[in-house]
């Protein structure tokens, strides 16, 4: 079920000013009370009440906070199984914004292939998306693969050293790894985003991954969401983010 009735959707007050900067919940319950916040043309005097980011109209002193249109938004997807990480898709494929229904126009931050599952960011901040892509960041990414034959813990150096891919010859950074399940598993932490880059990896070595998860993105992991649900990321979240990439081109 996607988080994305209105229902679903409402926040208190209070975390909605904190959410937009206005103030800490202590302070904007104050705010409230003290009648200085309406609703969508109505003050406001009860600190329990919701509203809905997306489409209520609320006003601090006069000053009107975003609207929808103008927000950044930032939405942490649970990626199914062979959904398309794309806005849009030529062949008419199942893509993740058939998943993430919201209305201000979000775009992947970087990719998924089609069989990977797991952690995918989504926002409209431009800015923030090309810092978290861009080599420089050197954003964190973790992996769960599970590989056609069991990994040999002799093979570990080779696949963590900073390996050169069968196919291209690229080479790719070091990186961490370690065995999970016998070595039918493996968890592995990169910080680079080739094409494909795990499942080369693997492959240089002989190996087949037959499934892919991502279980972290910059320190971003899915939690209770199941596949195919998504949520808003928290102020906390949001800042975190931005302090990883704070200098990056």
């Amino acid at each position: 079920m996607n988080k994305n009735t209105r229902e679903e959707r409402l926040v208190r007050i209070n975390r909605y000013l904190a959410m937009s900067g206005i103030a800490s919940r202590r302070a904007a319950d104050q705010l409230v009370v003290a009648g200085r916040v309406t609703v969508n043309g109505r003050l406001i005097t009860e600190p329990g009440l919701k509203v809905d980011p997306r489409s209520d109209e609320v006003i601090v002193d006069g000053r009107r906070l975003a609207e929808p249109e103008s927000r950044k938004v930032y939405i942490l997807f649970n990626k199914p199984r062979n959904v398309i990480t794309t806005s849009s898709d030529e062949k008419n494929r199942d893509t993740v914004l058939d998943h993430v229904s919201v209305k201000e126009r979000v775009y992947p931050v970087g990719r998924l292939d089609r069989k990977t599952t797991g952690v995918l960011l989504l926002t409209n901040d431009g800015d923030l998306a090309h810092k978290l892509m861009h080599p420089s960041s050197n954003v964190k990414k973790e992996y769960i693969a599970v590989l056609d034959n069991k990994f040999p813990h002799a093979l570990l150096l080779q696949l963590t050293g900073g390996m050169r891919l069968k196919d291209t010859g690229e080479k790719v950074m070091p990186c961490q790894a370690r065995l999970l399940d016998d070595g039918l598993q493996v968890w592995m932490s990169i910080h680079e985003g080739k094409n494909h880059q795990v499942r080369r990896m693997f492959e240089t070595l002989g190996f087949e991954v037959k499934r892919l998860e991502r279980i972290a993105y910059a320190g971003l992991k899915v939690g209770e969401l199941r596949r195919g649900e998504w949520r808003y990321l928290s102020r906390k979240e949001i800042q975190q983010l931005h302090q990883q990439v704070c200098g990056s081109v």
